[in-house]
């Protein structure tokens, strides 16, 4: 091959190769710039993108299903039934709120962003939003605790409802003793105790003896200790042909 050939197709395959490779920077040179300057600005999430749990606690009613349908079990929530004097207001769906949410924390480290606890809330309280920037060094950080009472107020809703419970148990059993006491002085025994809870009681029946077979005797209509009556012989045939013809 000529060297001087050789020469100048060198210089034009370097020319053109470097025109190829620099196509895809030159493009970029005239495009208009879409680079986020983070943290002066953020990205705007689409509206069903799921990033961040939160829950509204003004609309929530402890129904714990968010809890149930969580399938890594990070949802810890504690309930107290509220009394009639308790005035927590209302849920979206216009029925009273009657319990006190003491606890609610979700742990956020461990969430696979499932979407399940958002599904079945029927209020709609706990819900994803476009936060991104929910981050800790530690995992204690990334604890959420959204539930608006002091530890002083749990503490004392916890033990209101300890001592509504002991009461109930002291006249439920109250209620037994004067039942049995009133079982006794009719001359009743105490009803006996399920084996079961919610196991029907079966109250058992005496059951009576068949009678005594009767004698052979008195069934067929005689004295015990006599004899019985044997039947009279049957009167010999007559063999007379005045019958044997009658006969035929």
């Amino acid at each position: 091959m000529n060297p001087l050939y050789r020469y100048f197709r060198d210089i034009y395959l370097g020319v053109v190769t470097t025109c190829i490779g620099m196509k895809v920077t030159l493009t970029h040179i005239f495009m208009p710039t879409i680079t986020v300057q983070y943290p002066k600005e953020k990205l705007t999430y689409p509206p069903r993108a799921r990033t961040m749990l939160v829950t509204d606690m003004e609309t929530c009613n402890g129904c714990l299903q968010c809890s149930r349908a969580c399938p890594v079990e990070i949802i810890h929530i504690e309930t107290v039934k509220a009394l009639p004097e308790d005035n927590l207001g209302n849920a979206p769906d216009g029925k009273p709120r009657r319990l006190h949410v003491l606890l609610f924390d979700v742990e956020m480290d461990k969430c696979v962003h499932c979407g399940l606890c958002t599904e079945v809330c029927p209020t709609e309280s706990i819900h994803w939003e476009n936060q991104h920037e929910e981050v800790s060094f530690t995992r204690d950080g990334m604890m959420r605790h959204w539930a608006e009472y002091s530890v002083e107020d749990r503490e004392r809703l916890k033990k209101r409802a300890e001592e509504i419970k002991a009461e109930k148990a002291k006249a439920a059993a109250a209620a037994q003793a004067a039942k049995e006491a009133k079982a006794k002085k009719e001359g009743d025994a105490p009803p006996k105790k399920a084996d079961k809870e919610g196991e029907p009681q079966i109250k058992s029946t005496p059951t009576e003896k068949p009678a005594a077979k009767a004698d052979t005797a008195d069934e067929k209509g005689f004295e015990p200790g006599t004899p019985e009556a044997k039947p009279d012989k049957a009167p010999p045939a007559d063999d007379s042909p005045k019958n044997d013809e009658e006969s035929k």
